[in-house]
């Protein structure tokens, strides 16, 4: 008898994230306004719960710390990044416009893939990514252009 993943304790999916963050309304406006996540919920300087999946209740949960609270520590062990995958090379770059008019901080480019990396407001590090189908790869491999990469300097 064969298991399945819904019957062999394997996940399916990651649920959400939730972030400490220092100031709930300030984070929930850069997910909802800059990222581009619906806010789902909120219950002001509480919690707020953002997401993008029309099946789930949020992807991200924002939580409280107090203001001075210390930021994230490149040498600390916890999350690295959260990484968003983008439907095509042209939204990625509709949303580095966006992160780059609205003055986030960009921490770098990938040389490896098609992404953008930077900070949201409380300095934790997101990922946004477009990953080529296979006749997307074959097509740019085909014209000996490579991958399109974003413009570091487009705003």
């Amino acid at each position: 008898m064969t298991q399945t993943s819904a019957n062999a304790g394997v996940p399916t999916q990651l649920g959400h994230v939730a972030l400490r963050v220092r100031d709930v309304e300030r984070a929930a406006t850069f997910y909802r306004d800059v990222l581009g996540l619906t806010l789902r919920s909120q219950v002001p300087g509480r919690a707020a719960f953002l997401g993008i999946r029309a099946d789930a209740s949020h992807e991200v949960a924002l939580f409280p710390l107090p203001a001075d609270a210390p930021g994230p520590e490149p040498g600390r062990v916890g999350m690295y990044h959260m990484a968003w995958e983008m439907p095509s090379f042209e939204a990625l770059q509709q949303l580095h416009a966006r992160l780059l008019s609205n003055g986030v901080h960009i921490t770098g480019y990938s040389p490896r893939q098609v992404n953008v990396m930077f900070l949201d407001p409380d300095g934790n590090e997101l990922e946004a990514l477009w990953e080529p189908s296979e006749e997307e790869l074959r097509r740019f491999e085909a014209t000996g252009q490579g991958l399109p990469r974003l413009n570091p300097d487009a705003a």
